[in-house]
C-alpha cells in the first residue's frame, strides 16, 4: 500500500488542527475497513479491541504536529 502523506509543517495552530481532523478521519477510516468482523477457527469467539474514538486519534495527531512545528514558536 503506497499512500502519500502531507507534510506536518503548518503555518497556525488552526490549520495544525485541521490537518490533525483530516488524518483522524483518514486514519479511522483505514481501521474500519481492517476491523472485519471474521470467524475464528474451531468457533471460537474472540473479543476485539474497542475502536479507538476518532477525536482521541486527532488529539495525538495534533501533538504530534505541534511538535513538528515546535509549537509554532518559529516561523514555518
Amino acid at each position: 500500500m503506497k499512500t502519500e502523506l502531507p507534510s506536518l509543517i503548518t503555518p497556525d495552530t488552526q490549520l495544525g488542527l485541521a490537518l490533525a481532523g483530516q488524518l483522524a478521519d483518514r486514519l479511522h477510516a483505514e481501521m474500519e475497513q481492517t476491523n472485519v468482523k471474521e470467524k475464528w477457527l474451531g468457533g471460537m469467539n474472540y473479543l476485539t479491541a474497542n475502536p479507538i474514538p476518532k477525536e482521541v486519534v486527532a488529539g495525538i495527531l495534533f501533538y504530534a504536529i505541534a511538535a513538528a512545528n515546535q509549537g509554532w514558536t518559529s516561523k514555518a
